[in-house]
């Protein structure tokens, strides 16, 4: 079982059993199994299980029962020792990125620019990691996807040196993001190399670069790290599938670092703003709804295209709406991860999830042999119709029959969003799922402009 399953078990066993201290104490216990096993300190979950404990028959909060607060203390106690919410400088002048080998430094150097450079900002990537080979190139490529500025001197092997030609070189840029290199361990050339470059570049933000899956071991290395050059965030990549995320998030809050970013996936725009209650809700399986509103208006920027909320939401909708649902999902990124922020991941068939663009463009082309009456009310497709749709399409009929079970189970999965509870899954996603569920009650359309 994993982390986020752990814990939704802990807050169900809330929700469906009578609320006495016995019940708290097994819920917490749960609890307690959930952070263990994803690497969290010992005795952060046993001060976690007792403020949790110790707040859970004290007198109520206006306005909730006993349930709704013991639910309320679990979920911002959770929150709280993950990291809680912090906001990214908003104009940044330099930020240096350091960490350890294979932490992926070089890779958010680039959705780094990709982040700020939507925000207006004009950015400029210095490649200072002169050890590994090919990273100057690998920035170079990034930089462009980015649609940023670049320096790199593959001929040089001084990096204090390299940086000084790269701040003089891009000197117009508003925003300037140093790579370093990286070792197998923070050892003594690696710190001086260091304290070179941040000599020679004199960054307000210095953040490390660190892997979900070193666990607790994240304490040591932001320590370390903070020692070396004054350490002032934190990027947590592989976020998407570690299980150890949530020790290495609380390991980084232990220390006062503060986590910026997280990252879930290799794609350049695979970069959140982290935000502990956004991240539980994941986890746990009920969805980031406010991720999907921004990848959402995120697609339809960069592809000009018009996304509806409605269309990708709601659950009364017909074949032709079914296609263009999955069409627009495909812009916002891999439909698995626009499921997950759903909260609909683990229930969408797999086929479906890693359908790639052959797949797509095949449903639409049986789609399109459909008549209207048959994309509006699938049940009236009989065997007869399968033959002819198959036959107009140029697939077989199995394809067909594929279609139309995908698109029943998908149905059911889509009808859901009316059964999202806010006390599930924290104040802010409620919110939002209140939000759109008043929209599709009333029929309305919810443009993202």
């Amino acid at each position: 079982m994993g982390f986020g399953d752990s814990l939704r078990n802990a807050m169900d066993r809330l929700r469906t059993s009578s609320i006495d201290k016995e019940t708290v104490k097994e819920s917490v216990k749960e609890l307690q199994r959930a952070l263990i096993s994803a690497d969290v300190e010992i005795p952060l979950v046993l001060k976690l299980s007792k403020e949790i404990e110790a707040e859970a028959f004290r007198e109520l909060p206006e306005g909730l029962n006993r349930r709704e607060h013991i639910i309320k203390t679990m979920h911002g106690k959770l929150a709280e020792i993950l990291g809680g919410s912090t906001q990214p400088p908003e104009k940044p002048k330099r930020i240096l990125l350091v960490g350890l080998f294979g932490a992926g430094k070089t890779t958010q150097c680039g959705k780094l620019a990709k982040w700020y450079s939507k925000r207006g900002m004009k950015v400029g990537l210095i490649a200072a990691d002169v050890f590994r080979p090919a990273a100057t190139e690998q920035l170079r490529t990034l930089a462009e996807r980015a649609k940023a500025e670049f320096y790199g001197n593959e001929n040089e092997k001084n990096a204090a040196k390299v940086v000084r030609e790269g701040m003089e070189k891009l000197k117009s840029c508003d925003l300037l993001i140093c790579d370093s290199a990286g070792r197998n361990a923070l050892d003594e050339e690696l710190s001086k190399e260091i304290r070179a470059i941040d000599s020679a570049f004199n960054a307000e933000e210095k953040w490390l670069v660190i892997g979900a899956d070193v666990g607790q071991v994240a304490k040591k290395q932001s320590q370390a790290f903070h020692d070396l050059v004054g350490v002032n965030g934190v990027i947590i990549t592989r976020m998407d599938g570690s299980a150890k995320g949530g020790g290495c998030l609380a390991a980084c809050k232990s220390t006062g670092a503060k986590v910026y970013f997280i990252g879930m996936g290799e794609r350049i725009d695979d970069l959140q703003e982290f935000d502990a209650t956004r991240y539980l809700s994941r986890v746990m399986g009920y969805g980031d709804l406010q991720g999907l509103l921004e990848k959402a208006k995120e697609a339809q920027e960069e592809e000009g295209i018009e996304v509806d909320a409605e269309d990708i939401l709601a659950g009364n909708f017909d074949l032709q709406a079914f296609y263009l649902q999955l069409k627009a999902a495909r812009k916002m990124g891999p439909l698995n991860k626009v499921m997950d922020l759903m909260g609909f991941g683990k229930q969408v068939p797999k086929e479906i999830t890693e359908m790639g663009e052959q797949k797509l463009n095949k449903y639409g082309y049986i789609i399109d042999s459909m008549t209207l009456k048959e994309r509006k009310d699938p049940d009236t497709i009989n065997k007869s119709r399968i033959s002819r749709i198959a036959h107009g399409a140029g697939v077989t009929q199995e394809e067909v029959r594929e279609l139309l079970k995908n698109f029943k189970r998908m149905k059911k999965v889509f009808s859901k969003i009316g059964e999202i509870d806010e006390k599930d899954i924290g104040e802010g996603q409620g919110m939002n799922v209140q939000k759109l569920q008043r929209m599709f009650a009333k029929k309305k359309k919810f443009k993202i402009r």
